[in-house]
């Protein structure tokens, strides 16, 4: 993590206020990061990252304890990580961004997170969608939610039919090989930012 980056997140901490945090491998400053959605209006607001952290700082009890004390708000993954288990402290978390997520076979670490309207997940191998769903079931946060899957190979679907909130996007790049992408996220239901990409 760079030196003016960790001061930034012991400011935010001392103050117990908002922020937003990219990790990447070497924790050298991310000044953001593209936005899959087409429809920009809520996303366009989003906080980009305020601080950046190298893998070896999720290791560092002094900086994740300043973690902790800080209302997260964006969480921008940019690196293969081996657990990704400490999201579930983010509780505020709106916009949960993750690349190169081979390593997520559930998304058991999405839960109590009432304000999450924004998720991007890239190149996991999932069972099922069952706790992205149940998390937005208990939502309070904006109406509209934005789902976006990039290569990512999920077993069941059918989560989607209990999905009682709106949700306003939902993208899709499906595995190659995979053709029934309309049949098995749609479930009957309409979706009008619903795209599937080739």
């Amino acid at each position: 993590m760079e030196e003016k980056d960790r001061e930034i997140l012991r400011e935010a901490a001392s103050e117990q206020g908002y922020t937003s945090i990219a990790i990447n491998k070497d924790g050298k400053h991310v000044g953001g990061c593209f936005i899959p959605w087409k429809l920009t209006s809520s996303a366009i607001n989003m906080k980009t990252p305020r601080v950046t952290l190298a893998v070896e700082d999720l290791q560092d009890e002094a900086i994740m304890a300043d973690v902790k004390k800080c209302k997260v708000l964006g969480c921008y993954i940019m690196i293969p990580l081996e657990d990704y288990s400490f999201v579930q402290q983010f509780h505020e978390l709106c916009d949960l961004f993750i690349l190169y997520g081979k390593n997520i076979s559930d998304l058991s670490f999405v839960q109590d997170m009432p304000n999450l309207f924004l998720f991007y997940l890239e190149d996991a191998k999932l069972t099922d969608i069952r706790p992205l769903i149940d998390n937005c079931r208990r939502s309070n946060s904006l109406p509209g939610k934005r789902f976006g899957f990039y290569h990512c190979e999920i077993q069941d679907t059918s989560a989607m039919k209990d999905a009682d909130f709106m949700i306003s996007e939902l993208l899709i790049w499906p595995p190659e090989g995979q053709t029934d992408m309309k049949e098995r996220w749609l479930n009957g239901r309409h979706i009008s930012g619903f795209r599937i990409y080739d």
